[in-house]
């Protein structure tokens, strides 16, 4: 399971609990672990005794390590100068919070954990790097609340956007204004914890709260923050006044985010009755006495982005809703009275469900019921699985069943770390003495009797490596992934050449035997077997290139059968498109050195089909930008089946993939991209040498083309290095020509090899 820090925007036990303290709950519920961070602040603190209270709070709370609240959640309040946004309180702010964030991770033993966000000044204190797996929740527009520095919020929220894996919204209009910065927005409203607020309806009856019995029914009710800027305070006053007969009862702090609220005009009316906060345990009791509920907002940009949690808190408690027909809840018209926010279609609707008329109680419980914290938090989940984010982080904790570690371990762990670091530079030392042989029976034996720290099981890998011991070595790296989550050494061994075996043989040996771990990381198992099938092209073994054919159009099938392959969000060479695409190229690889024609054109038009349905947006920036190369030279076989069938169509079809792809990558957030190869200068050729050939489909054969024709081949199996170079590109050029020549059912008119 994934261990998940809450970056939140509300103190753990504000008396109004939202959507941060139940998700906190609902994914520890579903066995994951999670820190709950408390708020860091939107704002600059008020004059005033609320907030002056809440930072003498927070200051003695920093001073504490992370409290438990329940099975999986622990509460942290982060040590940060109230309201430093800018200057020396920024940097000090940024210093702390990362540094109590890496802190807090290592005292709860948190690995390759989850930012979950709800701030939106997130990446204006963290820098949030491709390697941290985040995601934003977005559950307001919070920069519309009074008192809100809305400038700044609106340029670090539009950055944290493009900064995360994924964004969470509570609203559609949410959903269609963050999907602007960030591909991977998606809806999921606001629920209730329905098991909670359906105690309204238990038998025997919960006891009338105090307070309530004395104002006479039908009781109109409200809970939650009473604010100026989103409840429709003048309406409820007109409400009131025209029907003297009913009880207004209103739950909740007033002025909690809008300190200019004004309640008086409420409080001279006699049938209107502002009791404040109440417990959310009691809750449902107030509900179970009342008749109505209502949800009385304003029509303007703050709720026309917002979903009401009380909503389906109130059906859940089984009252009849009469509430605005703001944006986030017209899908829900069925079940409850929605109306424009005017006294007389209040007046109607809630004349009508006080006699019974509108959606009936079982109507009202089935939505509440399709709507709770648990399932809304395991539709987020699978979605997160389906994009890959989730599996980064549960792949980081193999040991699903892992119990936290206490404080005693952690610092035995601390302690024996000098010792285990002396040991390894003995141990490296020893074996350039000459003493492998010893030290590799040594470490085995340790390893056997579970002594061997991680370090030194790494290092034994390469030893075992050495010595042609590929199983034994394949076992010391599954234990190091299962028990430490470490990858360090397959993965030096799949891309660093130097610490592979030098003889291709042993290096094919080594590889075939690890592809077939089915411990290890799909996408390390994976690569073993394209490594695999580089490497027996190189000795030109046909037996050995069949056998890697196979494992690679295995492999190439399973992802294409996946259809949340076109949505990877993982990192490069972790992301499964990107895997693809490497099968697809290593199968062009495979057949050119079969001369397999056939089989080539059949890689050819995979690649096709897969870049045709391919939305570069939709998978991981940095990947959709280095899968380029790979991915054209894939179409360049689609581009030569069409030349050799002088197909004009099937040539535009390649085109314009091909110019997809240009397109994507010159972009101008791909301008300082960091990949060691010229992506856009070789898409750029090859597009060029398309479009050479396609125009000369039309009016024949002439130099320029026969070029272009060269220039795609040469790319297609080197660099564009090979074709720039005039002194290579001759060999160049004949080397294609040779590879290429099974290809050609007759040869083109016009090169000169015709």
């Amino acid at each position: 399971m994934a261990d998940v820090i809450i970056l939140s925007t509300a103190d753990w036990d504000h008396p109004l609990w939202t959507n941060k303290q139940h998700t906190a709950l609902a994914l520890a519920q579903e066995g994951h672990r999670v820190l709950y961070v408390e708020s860091i602040g939107l704002r600059a603190p008020r004059v005033g005794g609320r907030d002056a209270r809440r930072i003498l709070r927070r200051l003695r709370r920093m001073v504490r390590l992370p409290r438990q609240v329940a099975p999986r959640v622990w509460v942290w309040s982060p040590p940060v100068w109230p309201g430093g946004q800018s200057g020396w309180s920024l940097a000090l702010n940024r210093r702390l919070l990362r540094s109590g964030l890496e802190w807090m991770a290592w005292w709860l033993d948190f690995k390759h954990w989850i930012l979950w966000t709800y701030n939106p000044l997130t990446a204006l204190y963290l820098e949030l790097s491709r390697d941290q797996v985040a995601v934003y929740h977005c559950v307001d527009r919070i920069q519309d609340q009074p008192g809100m520095p809305s400038e700044r919020i609106d340029a670090w929220e539009q950055e944290l956007c493009a900064a995360v894996q994924v964004v969470f919204t509570t609203s559609p209009d949410l959903q269609a204004s963050h999907r602007r910065w960030n591909h991977h927005t998606y809806f999921h409203g606001n629920v209730a914890d329905f098991q909670h607020f359906n105690r309204a309806l238990s038998q025997p009856p919960l006891p009338c709260p105090a307070s309530l019995e004395a104002y006479p029914r039908p009781r109109l009710l409200f809970t939650g923050a009473i604010d100026a800027y989103k409840l429709d305070l003048a309406l409820l006053q007109t409400l009131a006044m025209s029907h003297p007969e009913w009880s207004f009862v209103l739950v909740g702090p007033v002025g909690e985010a809008d300190p200019s609220t004004d309640v008086a005009a409420l409080q001279a009316c006699s049938n209107v009755h502002l009791l404040g906060s109440q417990p959310y345990r009691d809750l449902p009791a107030w509900a179970a006495h009342a008749d109505l509920a209502l949800l009385p907002l304003q029509h303007n940009g703050y709720t026309r982005h917002m979903f009401p949690m009380k909503f389906f808190e109130y059906l859940a408690a089984g009252l009849p809703v009469v509430g605005t027909a703001i944006p986030a809840l017209k899908s829900h018209g069925d079940v409850a009275w929605l109306c424009d926010p005017n006294a007389e279609d209040f007046a109607a609707a809630i004349d009508q469900a006080l006699q019974g008329h509108g959606p009936a109680l079982a109507q009202r419980l089935a939505r509440a019921q399709e709507h709770t914290y648990a399932s809304r938090t395991r539709s987020m989940l699978a979605l997160l699985r389906r994009v890959g984010v989730l599996a980064e982080a549960e792949q980081g904790n193999p040991q699903r069943a892992r119990r936290h570690r206490t404080w005693l371990d952690r610092a035995l762990a601390w302690l024996v770390s000098p010792p285990v670091r002396l040991v390894g530079w003995l141990v490296d030392r020893l074996v350039d003495l000459g003493c492998r042989t010893a030290i590799t029976s040594l470490l085995a034996q340790a390893q056997t009797r579970g002594w061997l720290p991680a370090d030194l099981q790494t290092r034994l890998v390469f030893l075992l490596v050495q010595d042609g011991a590929y199983p034994q070595a394949l076992a010391v790296l599954e234990q190091l992934w299962q028990v430490h989550g470490r990858v360090d050494g397959i993965k030096r061994l799949l891309f660093r050449r130097g610490s592979r075996p030098q003889d291709r043989r042993q290096a094919l040996e080594m590889f075939d035997v690890f592809a077939g771990s089915t411990i290890l990381p799909d996408h390390f198992t994976g690569y073993c077997r394209i490594v695999f099938a580089h490497r027996s092209a190189d000795l030109g073994d046909v037996l050995l290139m069949r056998r890697a054919q196979r494992g690679v159009e295995a492999l190439a099938d399973r992802l294409e059968a996946d259809p949340d392959t076109l949505i990877c969000l993982r990192d490069n060479r972790r992301n499964r498109l990107k895997m693809l695409v490497s099968c697809y190229a290593t199968l062009l690889r495979l057949q050119l050195a079969l001369g397999d024609a056939v089989a080539l054109r059949d890689v050819g038009r995979a690649g096709l089909r897969l870049m045709q349905r391919l939305d570069p947006a939709a998978i991981d920036a940095n990947t959709s930008y280095r899968l380029t190369r790979n991915s054209l030279r894939v179409l360049s076989l689609a581009a030569l089946e069409a030349v050799d069938r002088r197909d004009p169509t099937l040539l535009a079809e390649v085109s314009e993939a091909m110019a997809a792809q240009h397109r994507h990558i010159h972009q101008a957030c791909f301008d300082d991209q960091a990949a060691q190869e010229d992506h856009r200068r070789f898409a750029s050729l090859m597009l060029e040498a398309v479009r050479s050939i396609a125009a000369s489909l039309q009016s024949g054969w002439d130099p320029s083309a026969c070029e272009a024709l060269e220039r795609l081949l040469v790319l297609v199996i080197k660099s564009e290095r090979d074709w720039d170079d005039q002194q290579r590109r001759p060999r160049a050029v004949a080397r294609a020509q040779q590879l290429f020549e099974p290809f050609w059912s007759r040869p083109p008119e016009g090169p000169p090899w015709s």
